[in-house]
């Protein structure tokens, strides 16, 4: 079954086709509704967009992923997954978007990542930057790529939102 992806960022996009798609989803198509540096994850009509090209693409099931600590608006930060599943659902109006649900990620694809070594729930991209302290910045980007280069693999047992993606993906 072809399943359709929307992700919030360039390096999310990035994390999905190089890494989990050849891992764990052959079938996925990957989209970000944003070109770098923009937030259009909050964009109801850009969704919709998004969505109907994934299902005339062939997908049958559509998943939006969006970051516990989603930096799109800046007024809104939530704690508990299920507060922001709703809002969120609310805000883009799922319940009329076809085949579609949404998945939260706690609290960023890259504590996804940092399961690969310990305990993630709830760690973000700085936490998953301490693992490859290099001394300089590192993108998001930088690292993903880091984290392919490491051959770590994610591991549901220390990610309760990646366990409960996986299961959705039948895993």
């Amino acid at each position: 079954m072809k399943i359709g992806l929307i992700v919030e960022g360039d390096s999310d996009k990035l994390f999905f086709d190089t890494y989990f798609k050849p891992k764990f989803y052959k079938d996925l198509i990957v989209t970000s509704p944003g070109k770098k540096g923009t937030c259009k994850i909050l964009n109801k009509d850009k969704i919709k967009q998004d969505v109907n090209a994934l299902l005339n693409r062939g997908c049958e099931k559509v998943f939006i992923l969006v970051d516990l600590d989603t930096q799109c608006d800046k007024g809104q930060q939530f704690t508990c997954i299920l507060e922001l599943k709703s809002w969120y659902g609310n805000k883009i109006q799922i319940d009329k978007l076809t085949n579609t649900s949404v998945a939260i990620v706690a609290k960023e694809i890259e504590s996804w990542m940092l399961s690969g070594w310990e305990n993630s729930d709830n760690k973000s991209k700085e936490d998953l930057k301490n693992k490859f302290d290099s001394g300089k910045k590192l993108s998001e980007e930088d690292l993903v790529k880091r984290f392919i280069s490491s051959k770590k693999d994610i591991d549901k047992t220390k990610n309760k939102s990646l366990k409960y993606f996986l299961a959705k993906l039948g895993h």
